[in-house]
This record gives structure tokens, C-alpha cells and sequence, in this order.
């Protein structure tokens, strides 16, 4: 398969680690007060159709990471997309609990952990599951799962994340639906500079 169309101005076959976070499309259940907080409110979203008939594989090198942010409601459908792009679903590579911004080191109990909408249990943490394809190295053993940051500007991500890939795969790194240029990272989607430089 050719990426001639939507990626035709990334190398094919070159990437050794790719973090993704999808515009995906869910429904949300209170269209009074859900609206507001859903995806399509921010920005275009994708069907999962659409999403897996993007042509990840041929951005990817032989040995590849994919690094890929998820909703835990849509979990059995974004597995799906993830293998019809050529990757083998791994782990959670991170899981993001979104805490206040005045007690991130320390929570005392659940009154102190920040919450957001949730179908059963309110939500509060986001994960971004990690797949592979061939054989890529894990550099370091110490990359921890879980992140405690606050949560920001909707879909906007911590941005330890691309540090902790940096440590545990080796590159050349892209970032697809990129929100903001990376130092080191080659950026791509249209709302590239949406929140500035990271580090």
C-alpha cells in the first residue's frame, strides 16, 4: 500500500516510533450536556472506518512502536483499528490520570483524584496503548505506565509522554494529529502548532 494521498509528504518506512492520538467518534449519551465535552465539538472527527483505512504501515519501519491514545469505552473497536494498520496490540504503555493541578504529588483519597464523564465509573484516567510491528528494541526497563498530571486544553497530552518514548524506543519519531511541534519529532495533522513548541 502507498501513502501517495493523505501522507505523501512523510518518508514511507522510516519511523521507529509512532504516537498517535486518533480523532475518534463516539456517541456520547447526554447530547444536553455531553455535547459540549465530545470530540466533535473541538475538532472533525473520523469514523473507525476511516481511521483504519489510514495507511500507517507504510510510515512505519520494519521494527516500530506505535504509541496510541485511546477511550477506555471504545477500547474493542481502536484494537481493531490498530491491527488493520499492521500492529500487534502489546500493553497500556501509559495511563494518564488527569489530577488537579494543586495536588499532583500526592492525593489523599479519592476526593483528591480529578474526574471527568464516565458510561459506569466516572472517568479519570486515558490510556494509550502500545502495539509493535517486527521486532523493535526497548531501550530502558524504567519507563514507567502511569502519569499524574493535571489535564489541559481538550485532547491536549502530557507532555512527559514523548520523553518516555524517546527513553524507551529508538526513533526517528512522528507524531500523527500532532497538536504542537517536538523538538526531534516529525509533526504531522492540521492543528500542528495549535498549542505551541513543546520541549
Amino acid at each position: 500500500m502507498s501513502n501517495d494521498g493523505v501522507f505523501a509528504s512523510l518518508p514511507q518506512n522510516h519511523f521507529g516510533a509512532i504516537l498517535l492520538d486518533p480523532p475518534w467518534s463516539f456517541t456520547v449519551w447526554s447530547k444536553d450536556t455531553g455535547s459540549a465535552r465530545s470530540p466533535e465539538a473541538h475538532y472533525r472527527t473520523m469514523s473507525m472506518d476511516d481511521l483504519a483505512a489510514l495507511p500507517i504501515s507504510t510510515l512505519a519501519a520494519r521494527d516500530c512502536a506505535l504509541f496510541c491514545w485511546v477511550c477506555w469505552p471504545s477500547l474493542p473497536q481502536a484494537l481493531r483499528v490498530i491491527e488493520a494498520w499492521g500492529f500487534d496490540y502489546k500493553t497500556c504503555a501509559f495511563d494518564w490520570m488527569k489530577a488537579r493541578t494543586d495536588q499532583i504529588e500526592m492525593f489523599r483519597d479519592d476526593g483528591d483524584v480529578q474526574i471527568g464523564m464516565g458510561y459506569w465509573t466516572r472517568a479519570n484516567t486515558e490510556p494509550c496503548l502500545l502495539a509493535t510491528r517486527g521486532k523493535p528494541r526497548r531501550l530502558h526497563a524504567d519507563v514507567r505506565q502511569g502519569i499524574i498530571e493535571p489535564r489541559r486544553q481538550h485532547s491536549r497530552k502530557p507532555d512527559c509522554v514523548h520523553s518516555r518514548i524517546e527513553r524507551l524506543v529508538a526513533g526517528p519519531y512522528l507524531e500523527l494529529f500532532a497538536r504542537a511541534p517536538r523538538n526531534g519529532w516529525t509533526v504531522w495533522g492540521n492543528e500542528t502548532s495549535k498549542f505551541g513548541a513543546a520541549a
